[in-house]
């Protein structure tokens, strides 16, 4: 299990990667209870990091499309 910093410092990428892992082994593996529980924690902060970058991601595509009057043009990418 990685530590609050790691989590923090990993990629969206490799958070969402642990999080399917997570979600794999919950599905699949007879875990124990507190096994289960610290991975929901540990998922629950992953969770929060991939929050948190695709947040930041959103801000700066929103940065990049300013015009040059300095108003946002919000672009809509569904």
């Amino acid at each position: 299990m990685k530590s609050k910093k790691e989590k923090k410092d990993s990629s969206f990428e490799d958070s969402f990667k642990r999080l399917e892992k997570i979600l794999e082994t919950l599905e699949t593996d007879d875990c124990t209870l507190e096994d289960t529980i610290k991975m929901y924690e540990e998922g629950l902060a992953l969770c929060k990091v991939c929050y948190d970058r695709l947040n930041n991601a959103e801000l700066r595509i929103k940065e990049i499309n300013k015009t040059t009057k300095g108003e946002t043009e919000i672009k809509d990418y569904k």
